[in-house]
């Protein structure tokens, strides 16, 4: 007991001679504040802004005493860094530089800066250590002053969700072109309808024309022929003087009319298929093809074309009437009045408007579907040129039919030296790396599109395709000098607003980066800029409209979630982005943006 109480009067003793001559300053020091302006620092650009702000009660500071706060990093208690300026505080007699604190009034001071972040600073706790000194004597005021926890680094977070394609698009990954074109033939049947009807009329004048009937006769002779279809294009039309709404809905009438009435002759011409081939109706394999709809209301230009094909006296005066007419409306109404004025109007101009167009387009010099092309491409590929070869394979159902075709056009010495088999096996084995994640996948994409470069150097769609591989691989410098290079590249340039936009994050221009990626929706990045924007509602819109979402995204929308302050959210998807990829553990572990909640015992067990 008595060893208790001599150890205890010297540590006394201790303090009483360090503090000797600073009076008050030692134990008033808790009522100093200081603290961070915003508390959430975070890395923009590759700095750290901060404003530290404190205020000193009255008849603390002594007229000669200095202050100095030394603002620390530190990682489990332990200084980390000083990144931050020093910042020196004065009483009214004390010499040197700092600002000057009143023993009467006390006062307060504001001290901002930038540092450079560093990766170590995303989970270290910020203090203020603080040593009074006068005159030769000092010593060390405590409490430490504590600050803030963490640095956010989530502008760091950029990523990449490309998609295979055949259009130089920014942060894709880009086939080359085949520069097949397939020509196409087709044929034309009109039918007409009477006015403000859209029933089939036979007894209708227009169709009991003969033009008429030839062009419904050399249609279904051209669908008898057996031409592979490519596609039915069926355009609905209006005669122009009825209101414009009305018009729409009449013509999208006749367009539906005029499909029925394909369809039937589809049906008698499949019948008649299969009985010529002796094939029973249901064991036919009925051909795909698309059916487009092009029903476009009111027709101006074939209502303005008949008028000036007219025998008309007064044509020059009427189409100017009706071109000089504010909307639709006034010129419908002078349409009308002018049918009483003008009867060949009534009778034969606007009759052959009201119609349905039945376009049948079909391959020409066609013999197989693209099915039946890959199939010979890769039993007989010399009987292909490269263009006929390198489109069978974009065609290609199985990734396998595509490979087999790549290579047999690097092995081929009339086709190796082309470049673009090499960047399309490229693409190939990084779509595999991109959804199975084998990192000789990705070594094997990268391979091939050097390979390209070395034939075709200077190709924008292979410096583009070098960018995506290298940022999947984590190179992201030499990922951003390719896409810039692709953007300039004297063969197929690739406009690269959104991969530089991307690029503009972390520059930590934000307002560039949001006008460069061009708010594409349902989009990574465009949640990312947003959210650092600090537009969280819309950043949330955009992550919950992306399908098929990935660890990345999944990691994002619990960021957003924590900074809107819904814990559920931040738990709920941290943890899948953690099921997704578990390395995300690690790296929520040491996350600032989730301070809040890493010590409740949910977010340690998503993380442990």
């Amino acid at each position: 007991m008595k060893r208790i109480y001599v150890l205890g009067f010297a540590v006394l003793i201790a303090a009483m001679m360090t503090s000797c001559g600073f009076g008050k300053m030692v134990t008033k020091y808790p009522e100093v504040s200081v603290t961070l302006d915003n508390p959430d620092l975070e890395n923009k650009g590759g700095q750290v802004a901060y404003t530290i702000k404190g205020t000193f009660p009255p008849k603390y500071m002594k007229k000669k005493a200095v202050v100095t706060l030394s603002p620390t990093l530190k990682v489990d208690g332990t200084n980390l860094s000083t990144p931050f300026t020093t910042i020196k505080l004065k009483g009214e007699k004390a010499k040197g530089d700092g600002t000057v604190i009143s023993w009467k009034k006390g006062g307060s001071f504001t001290q901002s800066g930038t540092f450079k972040f560093d990766p170590s600073y995303e989970d270290a706790e910020i203090v203020a250590p603080a040593i009074a000194q006068i005159k030769k004597k000092s010593t060390t005021l405590s409490p430490e002053k504590n600050l803030g926890e963490g640095i956010s680094n989530t502008s760091s977070r950029i990523g990449l969700q490309p998609k295979s394609t055949y259009e130089a698009t920014s942060g894709n990954f880009i086939h080359s072109p085949h520069n097949f074109k397939p020509e196409f033939i087709g044929k034309t049947a009109t039918i007409y309808f009477d006015l403000n009807s859209s029933n089939m009329n036979w007894s209708n004048k227009n169709n009991k024309s003969q033009a008429a009937k030839d062009s419904i006769k050399a249609f279904t002779d051209f669908l008898y022929n057996d031409n592979i279809i490519d596609r039915v294009v069926i355009s609905g039309w209006a005669s122009p003087e009825g209101e414009e709404s009305n018009n729409q809905g009449l013509s999208e009438r006749r367009f539906e009319q005029g499909k029925k009435w394909f369809q039937d002759q589809f049906e008698k011409y499949l019948k008649d298929y299969a009985k010529k081939n002796k094939i029973k109706l249901k064991d036919l394999q009925r051909p795909e093809f698309q059916y487009v709809n092009n029903a476009k209301g009111e027709d101006w230009d074939g209502f303005e074309a008949a008028i000036e094909k007219s025998n008309i006296a007064q044509k020059n005066q009427i189409l100017n009437v009706v071109r000089s007419q504010a909307n639709n409306d006034m010129r419908e109404q002078k349409i009308r009045e002018m049918t009483d004025i003008y009867p060949e109007i009534a009778d034969a101009i606007l009759p052959p408007l009201r119609r349905a167009e039945m376009q049948l387009i079909c391959k020409k010099h066609e013999t197989y579907t693209d099915a039946e092309l890959v199939s010979h491409v890769k039993s007989n590929p010399n009987d292909f040129s490269i263009n006929e070869r390198l489109y069978a394979a974009s065609v290609a159902t199985s990734v396998e039919d595509q490979e087999t075709i790549y290579k047999a056009l690097i092995r081929d010495p009339k086709t190796q030296g082309d470049w673009r088999a090499y960047n399309d096996l490229g693409v190939l084995y990084l779509n595999k790396y991109y959804n199975d994640g084998s990192e000789n996948d990705l070594e094997e994409a990268i391979s091939n599109f050097n390979k390209a470069a070395a034939i075709s150097p200077d190709n924008g769609i292979v410096l583009n395709n070098l960018a995506v591989a290298e940022f999947l691989q984590g190179n992201h410098d030499a990922a951003r000098a390719n896409f810039e290079a692709s953007q300039k590249a004297a063969v197929s340039p690739v406009s690269q607003s959104y991969a530089l936009g991307m690029y503009s994050i972390l520059d930590g221009d934000y307002t560039k980066a949001a006008q460069m990626i061009g708010g594409v929706s349902c989009d990574y990045n465009t949640a990312l800029v947003q959210l650092l924007n600090k537009d969280y509602p819309t950043a949330k819109a955009t992550l919950d409209c992306i399908q098929n979402v990935d660890a990345k995204t999944a990691y994002l929308k619990a960021v957003l979630a924590a900074r809107m302050k819904d814990e559920n959210g931040v738990y709920s998807n941290l943890a899948t982005a953690v099921q997704l990829d578990p390395s995300y553990k690690k790296t929520a572990k040491r996350d600032a943006e989730f301070k809040k909640y890493k010590r409740t015992e949910t977010f340690k067990n998503i993380v442990k």
